[in-house]
């Protein structure tokens, strides 16, 4: 045996145990992401005291009303929206200046919108 051919017996088999490693790394660094992706972090947000205040006192500074439509929304159904997709800008998934209160009907509508120009 050469010693090229000797070279390339260890190799490939170091190669292979690169690339499993990389994808076990890959693997993590998703499960990482799942975990911490804005729009978990935003759903975890809403729950909190923190979020539900905030949904509280947003609505009352709307006046009761939809920031769209300006119809008359109740606190329980109305949808918290991302003025920015959140999609687009995930750094902004809990800030409150990117965080209207929108009636069921234009936060479904601006969705499909959004996904239609998409």
């Amino acid at each position: 045996m050469s010693v090229f051919e000797a070279l390339i017996s260890k190799l490939l088999p170091a190669t292979k145990q690169a690339d499993q490693s990389m994808e076990q790394l890959k693997q993590v660094a998703d499960s990482i992401h799942k975990r911490y992706e804005p729009r978990l972090e935003f759903d975890r947000w809403k729950q909190t005291l923190g979020g539900r205040k905030w949904k509280r006192s947003q609505l009352k500074l709307q006046q009761g009303l939809c920031n769209s439509c300006r119809c008359r929304v109740k606190l329980k159904g109305s949808h918290i929206d991302h003025i920015k997709p959140l999609k687009h800008y995930p750094q902004l998934a809990i800030d409150p200046s990117n965080l209207q209160i929108l009636c069921s009907d234009c936060n479904l509508r601006k969705g499909q919108q959004a996904s239609v120009k998409e």
